[in-house]
């Protein structure tokens, strides 16, 4: 049976792990602990699938997804964000930090400036102004993707970018 866990910050994280286990018969999970959640992966049989979402280059589920591997479980982590998915999945910028054995899968995210925490809002505002400061001809699509987003609600979440994690559980099981 294939394992969910999650870690999500403003929800789209935990929506994509929703309607996957939704499509596997399964129930979704997070954790607080990073020992008890060893423990269970050690006792559990099947792929894990992790989805998490990124907050610069931190990946918070990549420790778990790092976890069912050494727990020799088949691994998959699905990584959330606002990066143009184009570009997030040429740069795979996950495969320095869990390595090639996890497999990698990137999702559109969800950002929306009305919920930030001040102190997102803050590293958000400081990003911006450092790409402005860039001339437009050296800005990189997803440079003016961050400076035209800035300050609006954006969802990109595309249940749809779940087929291939699918097929790859489904592979595993």
């Amino acid at each position: 049976m294939v394992q969910v866990l999650y870690q999500s910050q403003y929800g789209s994280s935990k929506q994509y792990a929703e309607a996957f286990a939704a499509l596997l018969d399964v129930a979704p999970a997070t954790w607080d602990d990073s020992l008890a959640l060893q423990t269970e992966l050690e006792a559990g049989e099947g792929p894990v699938v992790v989805f998490s979402y990124i907050h610069g280059p931190r990946v918070p589920g990549a420790e778990a997804a790092l976890a069912a591997h050494k727990a020799g479980r088949p691994t998959a982590i699905c990584c959330v964000g606002m990066t143009l998915i184009q570009k997030a999945r040429k740069d795979d910028s996950l495969a320095a930090q869990v390595g090639d054995d996890i497999v990698r899968f990137y999702l559109p995210g969800r950002l929306n400036y009305s919920e930030l925490s001040s102190a997102h809002m803050t590293v958000m505002r400081g990003i911006i102004q450092a790409l402005k400061l860039k001339p437009r001809a050296l800005r990189s699509d997803n440079d003016q993707s961050m400076i035209d987003s800035f300050k609006k609600d954006i969802d990109r979440v595309d249940l749809n970018e779940l087929e291939p994690v699918v097929a790859w559980a489904k592979g595993e099981s």
